[in-house]
C-alpha cells in the first residue's frame, strides 16, 4: 500500500444510535485498521438526545478521528450552538455549516450541513443559496475535491441507471448544481443504502477527459433491516494521484446525470441577469447571454472556476468575493478584491455582493491602519477589463487631501476630467450606464471619479503610476505590473505571510477552508 493511501470509514445517519456506532466502528478499526478518519454525512442526534450527550460526556468513545455534519431539524440545532472550535469530544469534530476541510495528508473534504432553505432563512439547520455560493467558491480555489458529504440527496442522480426497487429521497436541485460545479470524486449522503454507477464529469469528444464521481448513500446506523451503513475504502488523495490514473474510467461509467439540472440553473441565472437595475431603477444595462458568459468564464484569469486562475494567489474567500495578491504587486501587501463569478465592474454588483466588497474593505483598512500605520487607497478601472478588480494598496500615513492632490496632479498631466464624490454619496449616480471609468477611494470614503472618454486616451496604469510616484510610494520603476513579476515561489511566500497577518481581521475567516491534522 502506498504511503499516500488513506483508510477511510463513512457511516450513515446515527439518529441517536451512538452505542451501536461506537461498538461497530471500534471493532472494525481493531480488526482492519487503523483508519485515518470516519465521516458521518447524516443526522447524529435523532430522537435520542441522551445518546448524543453520552458521546459528548465520554460515556461512549470512538477510536477513529470522526467528522460530523450539523443538525437537519430545528429541534437539534441548539445542541450544536455552543460547540467551540468544532470540538465535540477529543476525537469527534463538528465540521460546521459549510466549507472545505483539508487534512495534513492532502485529503480535501467539502461539507454542507442541514437542509435547503430560502436564501433569507435564519433557521440554523438550513443552508441557503449564499452558503452554496460560498462553498463553490471555496472549492474553486482547490486543485480538486476528494470527498463531498451532504445530508441531502441531489436531484436526478438516478438518471442513466436502473431505478432501485425501494423508495429514495426526492433529491434537491441545488445539491445537483453544487456537485456538478465542484465535481468531487466521491459524494456520500445518508438515506437508504445505494451505490450508483460512477458517472463522468466531461462530455465525450467535447471536453478534455477527467475523473469520474461515485455517489454512495448509506443507511442509518444499527437499522433493523441490516442495510449497509458503514463503508470502508482505501483512497489516495487527488494531489498524490497522476492525471493518467485520475482519467481512468470504469467500464460501467455513465453520462453525467446533472446536465439538465445545470441547464435549468443557467436559464434561471440568465433571467436574473437579463437586466441590471441601479438603485431606484434609474437605469438598466442588458447582460450578455449565458453562452457568452460561459465562454468568458472559461478563459478568464479571475473567475475562480476558470482553469486559468492562479489559485496560489488567493488569500481569502468569502461570500461572492475573494481576496488575492496582485500580480506584479506594487508592494508585497498590494491585494485585490475580486468577484468569484464573472462580473465586469462594480456597476453590475448586486447589493449582497456590494456588502461583501465593503466587508473586505473595512478589514483591509483596519489591518493597514493598526498594523502598518498606513492608509489604504482602493482603485478600480473598468476600461479594458472584463472582470472586476478592486486594488487595495497601503500608503504611508499621508492625509487624504495630500493623496488626492497627487491624483489631481497626474489627472492634469493627462487632461482627465475629475469628479469628486464626498463619502456617503452614491458615486454610481455620476457614471452613465455602460460608461468606462476609473475610481479611487480613500480612508474617509471620499472618491475621485474619472470618466474615460474617446476624446482623451486614458492611461491604463494610471492608478499604479499615481501611487508609485515620488510623492507617495516613491517607486517609479514599478508602474508596469509586468516589470514587477516575481517567481511563483515568492508569490506563495507572500500570500502565506499576508494570510497570516490578515487572519485576525478577515471577516470571512469562519468560511475559509481549514488545514489540520487528521
Amino acid at each position: 500500500m502506498s504511503k499516500q493511501t488513506l483508510k477511510i470509514l463513512v457511516a450513515g445517519s446515527v439518529s441517536g444510535n451512538v452505542k451501536q456506532l461506537c461498538a461497530r466502528v471500534n471493532s472494525v478499526n481493531a480488526k482492519s485498521g487503523p483508519f485515518h478518519l470516519l465521516l458521518i454525512p447524516g443526522e447524529v442526534i435523532g430522537a435520542n438526545p441522551e445518546s448524543w450527550m453520552s458521546l459528548r460526556d465520554g460515556s461512549y468513545t470512538l477510536d477513529v478521528p470522526t467528522y460530523i455534519l450539523g443538525a437537519t431539524k430545528s429541534a437539534h440545532a441548539p445542541y450544536f450552538a455552543h460547540i467551540v472550535d468544532g470540538q465535540v469530544t477529543d476525537n469527534v469534530t463538528y465540521l460546521g455549516r459549510r466549507g472545505v476541510y483539508t487534512t495534513t495528508n492532502g485529503l480535501s473534504i467539502a461539507y454542507l450541513s442541514g437542509v435547503f432553505g430560502e436564501d433569507m432563512s435564519n433557521d440554523p439547520h438550513c443552508y441557503t443559496e449564499s452558503d452554496l455560493n460560498i462553498l463553490q467558491a471555496q472549492a474553486g480555489i482547490m486543485s480538486g475535491i476528494d470527498i463531498l458529504i451532504t445530508a441531502q440527496w441531489p436531484a436526478d442522480v438516478l438518471k442513466y441507471v436502473k431505478k432501485p426497487d425501494f423508495p429514495v429521497p426526492e433529491g434537491v436541485p441545488e445539491i445537483s448544481h453544487l456537485v456538478n460545479t465542484i465535481k468531487p470524486r466521491y459524494h456520500f449522503v445518508s438515506g437508504p443504502y445505494y451505490e450508483r454507477l460512477p458517472y463522468r464529469n466531461h462530455k465525450i469528444l467535447h471536453e478534455k477527459a477527467t475523473y469520474c464521481t461515485r455517489f454512495i448513500s448509506l443507511a442509518c446506523a444499527g437499522n433493523k433491516s441490516k442495510s449497509k451503513w458503514l463503508y470502508a475504502f482505501n483512497y489516495v488523495p487527488m494531489k498524490h494521484t497522476s492525471d493518467e490514473e485520475l482519467r481512468k474510467q470504469p467500464m460501467e461509467t455513465t453520462e453525467n446525470p446533472f446536465l439538465e439540472v445545470q441547464k435549468e440553473k443557467n436559464k434561471e441565472e440568465d433571467l436574473k441577469g437579463q437586466h441590471f437595475y441601479s438603485v431606484g431603477d434609474k437605469r438598466k444595462m442588458s447582460a450578455p447571454p449565458a453562452e457568452q458568459r460561459e465562454k468568458k468564464k472559461e478563459s478568464c484569469w479571475f473567475c475562480l472556476k476558470s482553469p486559468n486562475v492562479e489559485k496560489h494567489l488567493v488569500i481569502s474567500v468569502g461570500g461572492s468575493m475573494y481576496l488575492a495578491l496582485a500580480k506584479g504587486a506594487l508592494r508585497n501587501d498590494h491585494v485585490m478584491i475580486v468577484p468569484t463569478n464573472h462580473i465586469k465592474c462594480q456597476q453590475f454588483l448586486e447589493s449582497s455582493q456590494q456588502d461583501d466588497v465593503q466587508k473586505f474593505k473595512r478589514a483591509l483598512r483596519t489591518l493597514n491602519r493598526t498594523s502598518k500605520k498606513c492608509t489604504t487607497v482602493f482603485f478600480e478601472r473598468s476600461l479594458s477589463t472584463s472582470h472586476m478588480q478592486i486594488h487595495a494598496v497601503p500608503v504611508p500615513r499621508y492625509s487624504v487631501n495630500d493623496i488626492k492632490d497627487v491624483f489631481y496632479t497626474f489627472a492634469d498631466k493627462y487632461n482627465l476630467e475629475i469628479q469628486e464624490i464626498p463619502g456617503g454619496e452614491d458615486w454610481q449616480d455620476t457614471v452613465p450606464p455602460g460608461s468606462d471609468y476609473f475610481i479611487a477611494e480613500f480612508e474617509n470614503d471620499d472618491k475621485l471619479i474619472f470618466l474615460c472618454s474617446q476624446k482623451v486616451r486614458f492611461p491604463l496604469q494610471f492608478g499604479r503610476e499615481v501611487l508609485a510616484s515620488e510623492e507617495l510610494l516613491n517607486m517609479p520603476r514599478r508602474v508596469s505590473w509586468k516589470e514587477c513579476k516575481i517567481s511563483k515561489e515568492q508569490e506563495e511566500h507572500d500570500v502565506k505571510q499576508f494570510r497570516k497577518t490578515f487572519a485576525e481581521f478577515d471577516p470571512f475567516k469562519a468560511d475559509d477552508s481549514d488545514s489540520d491534522s487528521d
